[in-house]
Protein backbone atom coordinates (compact mmCIF):
# COMPACT_ATOMS: atom_id res chain seq x y z
CA UNK A 1 0.00 0.00 0.00
CA UNK A 2 1.56 3.55 -0.98
CA UNK A 3 2.04 5.84 1.92
CA UNK A 4 1.82 9.75 1.71
CA UNK A 5 4.72 11.69 1.48
CA UNK A 6 5.36 14.88 2.69
CA UNK A 7 7.71 15.05 -0.51
CA UNK A 8 5.49 14.20 -2.81
CA UNK A 9 4.06 17.53 -3.14
CA UNK A 10 7.58 19.35 -3.21
CA UNK A 11 8.66 17.32 -5.63
CA UNK A 12 5.54 17.94 -7.96
CA UNK A 13 6.22 21.90 -7.37
CA UNK A 14 9.75 21.93 -7.93
CA UNK A 15 9.46 20.38 -11.17
CA UNK A 16 6.72 22.63 -11.94
CA UNK A 17 9.60 25.43 -11.81
CA UNK A 18 13.11 23.87 -12.50
CA UNK A 19 14.74 22.45 -15.45
CA UNK A 20 16.47 19.82 -12.56
CA UNK A 21 15.04 18.12 -9.87
CA UNK A 22 17.36 16.56 -7.88
CA UNK A 23 16.01 13.99 -4.90
CA UNK A 24 18.16 12.15 -2.74
CA UNK A 25 18.12 9.96 0.41
CA UNK A 26 19.32 6.64 1.97
CA UNK A 27 18.88 3.55 -0.51
CA UNK A 28 15.08 1.88 0.25
CA UNK A 29 13.80 4.94 1.90
CA UNK A 30 11.50 4.93 -0.62
CA UNK A 31 12.49 7.27 -3.75
CA UNK A 32 11.74 4.87 -6.41
CA UNK A 33 8.22 4.38 -5.21
CA UNK A 34 7.59 8.09 -4.78
CA UNK A 35 9.19 8.83 -8.15
CA UNK A 36 7.39 5.75 -10.40
CA UNK A 37 3.97 7.19 -8.75
CA UNK A 38 4.71 10.58 -10.28
CA UNK A 39 5.76 9.13 -13.42
CA UNK A 40 2.99 7.34 -13.68
CA UNK A 41 0.53 9.90 -12.87
CA UNK A 42 2.06 12.46 -15.32
CA UNK A 43 3.61 10.48 -18.14
CA UNK A 44 7.02 10.93 -17.48
CA UNK A 45 9.32 8.35 -18.49
CA UNK A 46 11.02 6.31 -15.99
CA UNK A 47 14.74 5.06 -16.29
CA UNK A 48 16.39 2.94 -13.76
CA UNK A 49 20.37 3.31 -13.62
CA UNK A 50 20.94 0.22 -12.12
CA UNK A 51 19.56 -1.96 -15.23
CA UNK A 52 23.17 -3.37 -16.64
CA UNK A 53 22.53 -2.24 -20.69
CA UNK A 54 20.71 1.37 -20.11
CA UNK A 55 23.61 2.34 -17.58
CA UNK A 56 26.34 0.94 -20.20
CA UNK A 57 24.15 3.05 -22.89
CA UNK A 58 24.42 6.23 -20.84
CA UNK A 59 28.22 5.74 -20.08
CA UNK A 60 29.17 5.20 -23.91
CA UNK A 61 27.71 8.17 -25.24
CA UNK A 62 25.93 10.46 -23.02
CA UNK A 63 24.70 13.23 -25.34
CA UNK A 64 23.11 10.89 -27.75
CA UNK A 65 22.04 8.57 -24.85
CA UNK A 66 19.77 11.33 -23.80
CA UNK A 67 19.15 12.97 -27.53
CA UNK A 68 17.34 9.07 -27.98
CA UNK A 69 15.47 9.71 -23.82
CA UNK A 70 14.38 13.29 -23.84
CA UNK A 71 12.57 14.82 -21.56
CA UNK A 72 10.63 14.87 -19.41
CA UNK A 73 12.64 12.15 -17.81
CA UNK A 74 13.16 10.56 -14.61
CA UNK A 75 16.66 8.91 -13.96
CA UNK A 76 17.04 6.94 -10.78
CA UNK A 77 20.55 6.32 -9.24
CA UNK A 78 22.51 8.82 -11.61
CA UNK A 79 25.32 8.76 -9.84
CA UNK A 80 26.02 5.29 -11.24
CA UNK A 81 26.59 7.17 -14.34
CA UNK A 82 28.96 10.11 -13.38
CA UNK A 83 29.54 10.90 -17.26
CA UNK A 84 25.58 11.79 -17.86
CA UNK A 85 25.83 14.82 -15.71
CA UNK A 86 27.92 17.23 -18.26
CA UNK A 87 25.79 15.94 -20.71
CA UNK A 88 22.42 17.14 -18.64
CA UNK A 89 24.20 20.48 -18.48
CA UNK A 90 24.56 21.13 -22.08
CA UNK A 91 20.91 20.14 -22.57
CA UNK A 92 19.45 21.96 -19.96
CA UNK A 93 21.61 25.37 -21.18
CA UNK A 94 20.19 24.58 -24.51
CA UNK A 95 17.13 24.40 -23.19
CA UNK A 96 15.40 26.20 -19.77
CA UNK A 97 11.86 24.92 -19.62
CA UNK A 98 11.39 23.58 -16.39
CA UNK A 99 10.90 19.94 -15.17
CA UNK A 100 13.13 18.24 -17.86
CA UNK A 101 15.01 15.77 -15.89
CA UNK A 102 14.33 13.89 -11.89
CA UNK A 103 16.53 12.74 -10.91
CA UNK A 104 17.46 10.66 -7.81
CA UNK A 105 20.41 8.59 -5.99
CA UNK A 106 21.55 7.01 -2.77
CA UNK A 107 24.71 9.17 -2.51
CA UNK A 108 24.86 13.01 -2.55
CA UNK A 109 26.45 13.15 -6.07
CA UNK A 110 26.43 16.84 -5.91
CA UNK A 111 29.46 16.59 -3.29
CA UNK A 112 30.94 14.66 -5.81
CA UNK A 113 34.14 15.47 -7.70
CA UNK A 114 33.07 17.47 -11.08
CA UNK A 115 29.66 16.32 -10.65
CA UNK A 116 28.53 19.11 -8.34
CA UNK A 117 30.73 21.67 -10.94
CA UNK A 118 28.15 20.34 -13.65
CA UNK A 119 24.90 21.12 -12.37
CA UNK A 120 25.24 24.07 -10.10
CA UNK A 121 22.85 26.66 -10.21
CA UNK A 122 20.96 24.57 -12.68
CA UNK A 123 19.31 21.91 -10.11
CA UNK A 124 17.29 22.13 -7.02
CA UNK A 125 18.10 19.78 -4.40
CA UNK A 126 15.60 17.88 -2.42
CA UNK A 127 16.26 14.78 0.59
CA UNK A 128 13.81 12.26 1.41
CA UNK A 129 13.99 10.96 4.62
CA UNK A 130 12.68 7.54 6.45
CA UNK A 131 8.44 7.68 6.73
CA UNK A 132 7.67 9.28 9.56
CA UNK A 133 5.44 7.83 12.39
CA UNK A 134 2.70 9.74 11.37
CA UNK A 135 3.14 9.39 7.28
CA UNK A 136 2.92 5.65 8.21
CA UNK A 137 -0.40 5.68 10.03
CA UNK A 138 -1.95 8.08 8.48
CA UNK A 139 -3.08 10.25 5.19
CA UNK A 140 -2.32 13.85 6.94
CA UNK A 141 0.65 13.77 9.08
CA UNK A 142 1.59 15.93 12.01
CA UNK A 143 2.76 19.33 11.68
CA UNK A 144 5.56 20.83 13.77
CA UNK A 145 3.71 24.59 13.28
CA UNK A 146 1.04 23.83 15.73
CA UNK A 147 4.01 23.67 18.23
CA UNK A 148 5.61 26.78 16.80
CA UNK A 149 3.03 29.35 18.52
CA UNK A 150 3.01 29.73 21.84
CA UNK A 151 -0.18 29.66 23.21
CA UNK A 152 -0.03 26.28 20.16
CA UNK A 153 0.36 23.83 23.07
CA UNK A 154 -3.42 25.01 24.10
CA UNK A 155 -5.14 23.16 20.78
CA UNK A 156 -3.45 19.97 21.63
CA UNK A 157 -5.82 17.23 22.72
CA UNK A 158 -4.77 14.79 25.55
CA UNK A 159 -3.93 11.10 24.73
CA UNK A 160 -4.73 7.97 26.39
CA UNK A 161 -3.06 7.94 29.95
CA UNK A 162 -0.55 4.70 30.82
CA UNK A 163 2.07 3.01 28.81
CA UNK A 164 2.33 4.41 25.07
CA UNK A 165 2.81 0.70 23.56
CA UNK A 166 2.08 2.83 20.16
CA UNK A 167 4.91 5.11 20.47
CA UNK A 168 7.57 2.40 21.55
CA UNK A 169 6.55 0.33 18.29
CA UNK A 170 6.86 3.54 16.19
CA UNK A 171 10.20 4.32 17.39
CA UNK A 172 11.30 0.69 17.06
CA UNK A 173 9.93 0.24 13.51
CA UNK A 174 11.05 2.88 12.30
CA UNK A 175 10.74 4.57 9.12
CA UNK A 176 12.00 2.56 6.24
CA UNK A 177 9.21 1.21 4.42
CA UNK A 178 9.66 -2.80 4.23
CA UNK A 179 10.71 -3.43 7.76
CA UNK A 180 8.06 -0.79 9.19
CA UNK A 181 5.69 -3.17 7.66
CA UNK A 182 6.92 -6.50 9.06
CA UNK A 183 5.71 -7.56 12.45
CA UNK A 184 8.67 -9.07 14.19
CA UNK A 185 11.51 -7.66 15.67
CA UNK A 186 13.71 -10.83 14.30
CA UNK A 187 12.39 -10.37 10.70
CA UNK A 188 13.05 -6.46 11.17
CA UNK A 189 16.57 -7.60 12.56
CA UNK A 190 17.34 -9.45 9.36
CA UNK A 191 16.39 -7.22 7.03
CA UNK A 192 18.41 -4.37 8.63
CA UNK A 193 21.48 -7.41 8.58
CA UNK A 194 20.65 -7.93 4.85
CA UNK A 195 20.62 -4.09 4.42
CA UNK A 196 24.04 -3.40 5.90
CA UNK A 197 25.51 -5.81 3.73
CA UNK A 198 24.33 -4.68 0.75
CA UNK A 199 24.79 -1.50 1.84
CA UNK A 200 28.63 -1.90 2.09
CA UNK A 201 28.54 -3.59 -1.44
CA UNK A 202 26.67 -1.16 -3.38
CA UNK A 203 27.30 2.12 -2.19
CA UNK A 204 30.28 1.94 -0.50
CA UNK A 205 32.74 -0.06 -2.52
CA UNK A 206 31.17 -0.25 -5.59
CA UNK A 207 31.41 3.88 -5.23
CA UNK A 208 34.44 4.57 -2.87
CA UNK A 209 38.01 2.74 -2.66
CA UNK A 210 37.63 2.29 1.04
CA UNK A 211 40.03 0.70 3.04
CA UNK A 212 39.30 -0.88 6.48
CA UNK A 213 36.19 -2.55 5.69
CA UNK A 214 35.88 -4.60 9.02
CA UNK A 215 36.51 -1.07 10.64
CA UNK A 216 34.11 0.58 8.61
CA UNK A 217 31.06 -2.15 9.76
CA UNK A 218 32.09 -1.76 13.11
CA UNK A 219 32.07 2.31 13.17
CA UNK A 220 28.46 1.69 11.89
CA UNK A 221 27.23 -0.25 14.76
CA UNK A 222 29.08 1.85 17.50
CA UNK A 223 27.50 5.01 15.80
CA UNK A 224 24.26 3.55 15.47
CA UNK A 225 24.66 2.12 19.39
CA UNK A 226 26.03 6.18 20.40
CA UNK A 227 22.92 7.92 18.55
CA UNK A 228 22.10 11.20 20.02
CA UNK A 229 25.99 11.43 21.31
CA UNK A 230 28.30 14.18 21.05
CA UNK A 231 30.32 13.11 18.36
CA UNK A 232 33.95 12.31 19.33
CA UNK A 233 35.99 11.03 16.54
CA UNK A 234 39.37 10.99 18.57
CA UNK A 235 37.48 8.30 20.66
CA UNK A 236 36.22 6.34 17.98
CA UNK A 237 39.44 6.15 16.24
CA UNK A 238 40.92 4.99 19.27
CA UNK A 239 38.17 2.22 19.61
CA UNK A 240 38.86 1.14 16.27
CA UNK A 241 42.86 1.58 16.27
CA UNK A 242 42.32 3.86 13.27
CA UNK A 243 43.51 7.33 12.57
CA UNK A 244 41.02 9.89 12.90
CA UNK A 245 41.36 11.59 9.50
CA UNK A 246 40.11 8.09 8.48
CA UNK A 247 37.58 8.05 10.97
CA UNK A 248 36.70 11.46 9.78
CA UNK A 249 36.27 10.37 5.88
CA UNK A 250 34.46 7.26 6.83
CA UNK A 251 32.20 9.61 8.87
CA UNK A 252 31.47 11.50 6.04
CA UNK A 253 30.31 8.69 3.72
CA UNK A 254 28.23 7.64 6.07
CA UNK A 255 26.49 11.34 6.01
CA UNK A 256 26.51 11.38 2.39
CA UNK A 257 24.50 8.44 1.62
CA UNK A 258 21.90 9.04 4.55
CA UNK A 259 22.76 6.49 6.86
CA UNK A 260 23.70 9.23 9.86
CA UNK A 261 23.49 13.22 9.92
CA UNK A 262 24.96 15.84 12.20
CA UNK A 263 23.09 18.10 14.80
CA UNK A 264 25.33 21.56 14.75
CA UNK A 265 25.17 23.89 18.17
CA UNK A 266 23.19 26.78 17.67
CA UNK A 267 26.16 29.34 18.58
CA UNK A 268 24.63 32.65 16.71
CA UNK A 269 26.34 35.40 18.68
CA UNK A 270 27.38 32.90 21.57
CA UNK A 271 29.77 31.13 19.88
CA UNK A 272 32.51 31.74 22.67
CA UNK A 273 30.25 30.21 25.79
CA UNK A 274 28.60 27.17 23.98
CA UNK A 275 30.05 23.56 23.46
CA UNK A 276 31.06 23.54 19.24
CA UNK A 277 30.96 19.97 18.57
CA UNK A 278 27.87 18.19 16.74
CA UNK A 279 25.84 15.89 17.95
CA UNK A 280 25.20 12.80 15.42
CA UNK A 281 22.18 11.18 14.77
CA UNK A 282 21.33 7.84 13.21
CA UNK A 283 18.59 8.30 10.52
CA UNK A 284 16.28 5.38 11.57
CA UNK A 285 15.58 4.22 14.67
CA UNK A 286 14.69 0.85 13.51
CA UNK A 287 17.39 0.60 11.97
CA UNK A 288 20.07 1.69 15.18
CA UNK A 289 17.98 -0.65 17.39
CA UNK A 290 18.17 -3.38 15.39
CA UNK A 291 21.91 -3.25 15.14
CA UNK A 292 22.17 -2.55 18.35
CA UNK A 293 20.49 -5.98 18.75
CA UNK A 294 17.11 -4.03 20.81
CA UNK A 295 14.45 -6.27 19.83
CA UNK A 296 11.69 -4.79 22.40
CA UNK A 297 11.33 -1.53 24.61
CA UNK A 298 12.39 -3.72 27.45
CA UNK A 299 15.54 -3.98 26.25
CA UNK A 300 15.97 -0.58 25.05
CA UNK A 301 15.11 0.13 28.83
CA UNK A 302 17.75 -2.39 30.37
CA UNK A 303 20.64 -0.90 28.68
CA UNK A 304 19.54 2.96 29.09
CA UNK A 305 19.15 3.86 25.72
CA UNK A 306 15.19 4.97 25.59
CA UNK A 307 15.95 8.62 25.90
CA UNK A 308 18.89 8.77 23.04
CA UNK A 309 15.79 6.27 20.91
CA UNK A 310 13.22 8.98 21.90
CA UNK A 311 15.69 11.54 21.36
CA UNK A 312 16.64 10.57 17.42
CA UNK A 313 13.28 9.44 16.84
CA UNK A 314 12.13 13.16 17.30
CA UNK A 315 15.37 14.69 15.80
CA UNK A 316 14.40 12.57 12.78
CA UNK A 317 10.73 13.54 12.30
CA UNK A 318 11.44 16.66 12.34
CA UNK A 319 14.19 16.52 9.71
CA UNK A 320 11.71 15.41 7.42
CA UNK A 321 9.24 17.47 7.87
CA UNK A 322 11.45 20.19 7.45
CA UNK A 323 12.76 18.33 3.76
CA UNK A 324 9.07 18.72 3.40
CA UNK A 325 8.40 21.99 3.94
CA UNK A 326 11.10 23.88 3.68
CA UNK A 327 10.12 25.91 7.20
CA UNK A 328 13.56 26.28 9.28
CA UNK A 329 16.83 24.67 10.64
CA UNK A 330 17.21 22.68 13.55
CA UNK A 331 20.24 23.08 15.88
CA UNK A 332 21.26 21.58 19.88
CA UNK A 333 22.04 24.28 22.05
CA UNK A 334 24.28 23.70 25.21
CA UNK A 335 26.80 25.53 27.33
CA UNK A 336 29.85 25.34 29.39
CA UNK A 337 27.86 25.71 32.25
CA UNK A 338 25.76 22.64 32.03
CA UNK A 339 22.70 24.58 30.07
CA UNK A 340 21.15 22.03 27.43
CA UNK A 341 18.45 21.99 24.85
CA UNK A 342 17.99 18.84 22.99
CA UNK A 343 16.95 20.79 19.52
CA UNK A 344 16.62 24.34 18.64
CA UNK A 345 14.44 25.48 16.07
CA UNK A 346 15.26 28.17 13.78
CA UNK A 347 11.98 29.78 11.99
CA UNK A 348 11.52 33.35 10.48
CA UNK A 349 13.98 34.60 12.80
CA UNK A 350 12.49 33.39 15.84
CA UNK A 351 13.89 30.12 17.80
CA UNK A 352 12.06 26.92 19.51
CA UNK A 353 13.44 24.83 21.92
CA UNK A 354 12.03 21.18 22.09
CA UNK A 355 13.18 19.15 24.86
CA UNK A 356 12.26 15.48 24.81
CA UNK A 357 11.68 13.21 28.16
CA UNK A 358 10.80 9.68 28.46
CA UNK A 359 8.88 9.70 31.67
CA UNK A 360 5.23 10.75 32.41
CA UNK A 361 6.12 13.52 34.54
CA UNK A 362 8.06 16.40 34.73
CA UNK A 363 9.97 18.24 37.65
CA UNK A 364 12.03 21.27 37.79
CA UNK A 365 15.26 19.53 36.36
CA UNK A 366 13.40 19.21 33.23
CA UNK A 367 13.33 22.98 32.57
CA UNK A 368 16.81 24.02 33.50
CA UNK A 369 18.18 23.73 30.06
CA UNK A 370 14.81 26.14 28.27
CA UNK A 371 15.02 28.27 30.97
CA UNK A 372 18.95 28.88 30.57
CA UNK A 373 18.26 29.16 26.47
CA UNK A 374 15.50 32.24 26.91
CA UNK A 375 17.77 33.37 29.00
CA UNK A 376 20.46 33.73 26.83
CA UNK A 377 18.93 33.81 23.57
CA UNK A 378 16.39 37.01 25.27
CA UNK A 379 13.48 37.72 22.83
CA UNK A 380 15.03 34.95 20.35
CA UNK A 381 14.02 32.77 22.04
CA UNK A 382 9.78 32.63 20.95
CA UNK A 383 8.67 29.47 22.87
CA UNK A 384 9.82 26.24 24.46
CA UNK A 385 8.24 22.59 24.68
CA UNK A 386 9.01 19.61 26.63
CA UNK A 387 7.85 16.39 25.21
CA UNK A 388 7.16 13.63 27.42
CA UNK A 389 5.76 10.75 27.75
CA UNK A 390 2.41 11.88 29.56
CA UNK A 391 -0.73 12.03 28.65
CA UNK A 392 -1.51 16.15 28.69
CA UNK A 393 -0.62 19.07 27.11
CA UNK A 394 0.13 21.91 30.28
CA UNK A 395 1.40 25.15 30.08
CA UNK A 396 4.45 25.30 33.00
CA UNK A 397 5.89 29.22 33.03
CA UNK A 398 6.77 32.00 30.52
CA UNK A 399 7.01 30.49 26.85
CA UNK A 400 7.34 27.31 28.07
CA UNK A 401 4.84 24.25 28.04
CA UNK A 402 4.54 20.27 27.68
CA UNK A 403 2.92 18.27 25.49
CA UNK A 404 2.42 14.63 24.98
CA UNK A 405 5.30 12.69 22.26
CA UNK A 406 2.26 10.63 21.49
CA UNK A 407 1.21 13.41 19.82
CA UNK A 408 3.62 13.12 16.98
CA UNK A 409 1.84 9.91 16.28
CA UNK A 410 -1.40 11.88 15.52
CA UNK A 411 -3.21 13.55 12.49
CA UNK A 412 -2.89 17.50 12.60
Amino acid sequence: MYKFRMMDERVRDSLAAFRIVSLTGARQVGKTTLVQRLCRETGRRYVSLEDPVARAAAAADPDAWLAANPPPLALDEVQRVPALFPALKRQVDRETAPGQYLLTGSALWLSMPAIGESLAGRVVLLELWPLRASEWLHPRPWDWRVLLDPDGWRKVPAVQPGPAPQLHAAVLRGGYPEPAGLTRAAQRRLWCESYLRTYLQRDVLDLLRLEHVAEFTRLIRLLAGQTSALLNQSALARDLGLPQPTVRRHIEWLRTTYQAHLLPPYSSHLGKHLVKTPKLYWTDTGMAAALAGLADWAAVENVQKAGALLETWVVNDLRAWLAGTGSGEIFFWRSHDGGEVDILLEHSGRVTGFEVKAGQRIDARDLKGLRACRDALGTRFHNGIVLYGGAEAVGLEDRIAAVPLRLLLAVR
